[in-house]
C-alpha cells in the first residue's frame, strides 16, 4: 500500500501556485478550463515536466500512440529526475500487453497498476474469462484524472491518445479542468482509494512476455530517439511555443475561484456491491443538484440514454420554467449504433416537453483542426458537461446513460463560479451552433426533423438521421428493441 506524498513547497510549481492562491480563502479552489485538445495536452506535459514529488495518474483508455508515446517518455524523464510515478489503467479500455511495460514498471520510481484485470492477456483464455465473471469485468474503471505534486489537477472527459488532442481520423470534442486550491487534497483521497483498492493490480503480476532486451536503458534510447522524432510534430510545436509552463510558474494562469467538489465513485462499485450507498454515485449527486436547477440547464453527453427516470427529470424541469437544451451525438458521429438507437426512443417525448435537443455534426470544429494537423477528420462529441443555472459548472467523465451511472466508475468536479458557468454556457452555445450541429425539431404532423446550415448560412432540413445510410437506420433501430438500456 501506498499513499500520496506531501505536496512539493520548494519548486517553480509550488510558488507559481502560491502566487495564484494569493489573497484567496484555503476554502476555495481555482479553476481553468481546456476547451481544445493542444492545450489539454501542453497542460497535461507541463504539469509533468514541472513535478519535482509525485505524478499520479489514472486512466480508462492509455494508448500506445503519438500522445502516450510522448507523455510516457516525459514520465520516465520525470521518474529518473525522483519523481515517484504512480500510474493506474483500466485493463478493458488499455490492453497491457506491451513487454515496454514491465521495464518501465522496473524502474524504482515508476509503478503500474492495472484496475479489475482480465487474467489472460490476450486471445482464447481472455475471452473465456470474460464470458465466465462478466459480472465483475462489466464494471470499468472509467476514470480520468493527473494529479502533480499535490499542487494541480487535471480531470474531465480526456483519455490519453490521440483522438482525444486532435490529431486522428475521428476528433473528440470534449474539455477538462486544470484545478488548484482546496480540492486537491480530495483528489489525492480519490487516488489513493483506487491505487489501494483490492482490484488493483501490479503490472508485475499479470502475464506479459518479457525478456532481457526490454529493460531500462533500452527504453530511454527509445525514448530520446521518439522524442527526436516527434521533434516537428503538431504536439512538440505547441509545447515549444506554449507560454503554460511560464504562468504556472510566475502565478499568471487565470484561475477562476469558487468552491469545488470532487464527485468519484468509490472503487468498491467494481466489486458490484449492493451495499454501497446510491448517494455515493456521483449520478446520484448530479441528478439531486439538476433538481434544483431554476433557470437554465446545458448538458453535453457523448452518450445519451435519459431513460423514464432522466425523461421524466427534464421534462419536468420544462414544465416548471428551466429551459433545458441537451447536445449529444448524431448516428453519424456516434461510435455505438446502440447506444443511438436507446437514445432515439426518447426523442420525441423531451421535445414535445419543450427541451432543446441538438445532436453533433461530423463537420463541427473542422476549420480549427485545420490550422494545426494536415488532412480533415470526422467530429464526435466525448465532453460530458453540465451548465446548471448561472453558478454550477460540471467537467467530467460522467455519460447519461446506465453504463456510467450503474456500472462504471466515474469521476467529475462540480464548480462553483459564474466565470466558469458563462465559459461552459458559451462553448455549449459554439457546439450547438448551425454549422456544428443539428437543431432537432417536431414538424406540424409530429414528425423528426433536422436543421442546421451550409458553408454559406444557407439553411438545410433533414428528414431522416442525416449523413446517414438506410443499413445504419436500420440496424440502430433494430438494435433499439433488445432489453439491455441498463447495460449501455
Amino acid at each position: 500500500m501506498t499513499t500520496s506524498l506531501k505536496p512539493a513547497t520548494d519548486s517553480r510549481l509550488a510558488e507559481g501556485i502560491r502566487d495564484a492562491a494569493t489573497g484567496k480563502s484555503d476554502k476555495l479552489s481555482g479553476f481553468y478550463l481546456l476547451d481544445d485538445g493542444l492545450s489539454a495536452f501542453v497542460a497535461r506535459a507541463v504539469l509533468i515536466e514541472e513535478a519535482t514529488v509525485s505524478l499520479d495518474l489514472k486512466y480508462y483508455i492509455y494508448e500506445d500512440d503519438s500522445v502516450g508515446r510522448l507523455l510516457t517518455s516525459l514520465l520516465l524523464k520525470a521518474a529518473d529526475r525522483g519523481v515517484r510515478v504512480r500510474l493506474l489503467v483500466d485493463d478493458l479500455g488499455t490492453r497491457v500487453v506491451n513487454p515496454w511495460i514491465l521495464a518501465l514498471d522496473r524502474h524504482p520510481n515508476m509503478h503500474i497498476r492495472v484496475f479489475n484485470p482480465v487474467e489472460g492477456r490476450s486471445g482464447v483464455k481472455r475471452a473465456l474469462e470474460q464470458a465466465v465473471n462478466l459480472g465483475r469485468i462489466n464494471h470499468r474503471m472509467h476514470n480520468k484524472l493527473l494529479v502533480a505534486d499535490g499542487l494541480a489537477m487535471i480531470t474531465g472527459g480526456r483519455n490519453i491518445a490521440d483522438g482525444y488532442f486532435s490529431k486522428s481520423s475521428v476528433e473528440f470534442l470534449d474539455v477538462d479542468v486544470l484545478a488548484i486550491g482546496e480540492v486537491l487534497p480530495q483528489s489525492a483521497q480519490v487516488f489513493d482509494d483506487y491505487w489501494n483498492s483490492a482490484v488493483s493490480v501490479s503490472v508485475s503480476e499479470l502475464l506479459i512476455a518479457d525478456d532481457e532486451t526490454h529493460n531500462l536503458e533500452e527504453l530511454r534510447k527509445r525514448t530520446r530517439k521518439l522524442l527526436a522524432d516527434e521533434a516537428g510534430s503538431e504536439f512538440t510545436r505547441a509545447l515549444d511555443q506554449s507560454k503554460m509552463a511560464a504562468e504556472l510558474s510566475n502565478g499568471d494562469i487565470p484561475f477562476r475561484w469558487g468552491k469545488a467538489r470532487l464527485l468519484a465513485d468509490p472503487p468498491e462499485k467494481a466489486l458490484g456491491k449492493d451495499d454501497i450507498p446510491r448517494e455515493e454515485y456521483p449520478g446520484f449527486q448530479l441528478e439531486e443538484i439538476i433538481r434544483d436547477s431554476k433557470e437554465r440547464l446545458n448538458i453535453s453527453a457523448a452518450y445519451f440514454i435519459p431513460g423514464v427516470i432522466g425523461t421524466d427529470l427534464f421534462t419536468g424541469l420544462e414544465k416548471r420554467g428551466v429551459s433545458v437544451g441537451i447536445l449529444t451525438n448524431s448516428l453519424s458521429s456516434n461510435d455505438v449504433a446502440i447506444v443511438h438507437g436507446a437514445y432515439a426512443r426518447y426523442r420525441k417525448r423531451l421535445l414535445r416537453a419543450g427541451v432543446d435537443l441538438w445532436e453533433l455534426r461530423t463537420v463541427a470544429g473542422e476549420e480549427r483542426r485545420k490550422k494545426w494537423f494536415r488532412g480533415e477528420s470526422k467530429a464526435t462529441l466525448h465532453a460530458k458537461t453540465f451548465v446548471m443555472d448561472h453558478q454550477l459548472g460540471f467537467v467530467g467523465s460522467i455519460n447519461l446513460d446506465g453504463r456510467s451511472l450503474l456500472w462504471n466508475t466515474e469521476i467529475g468536479l462540480l464548480m462553483e463560479n459564474a466565470q466558469v458557468n458563462q465559459q461552459l454556457h458559451e462553448l455549449f452555445t459554439e457546439w450547438v451552433a448551425p454549422d456544428s450541429a443539428w437543431a432537432v425539431k417536431l414538424s406540424d404532423s409530429d414528425k423528426l426533423e433536422w436543421h442546421a446550415e451550409d458553408e454559406d448560412g444557407n439553411p438545410i432540413v433533414e428528414h431522416k438521421d442525416p449523413e446517414t445510410t438506410l443499413w445504419q437506420r436500420s440496424l440502430s433501430w433494430l438494435l433499439s428493441w433488445l432489453p439491455i438500456e441498463s447495460q449501455i
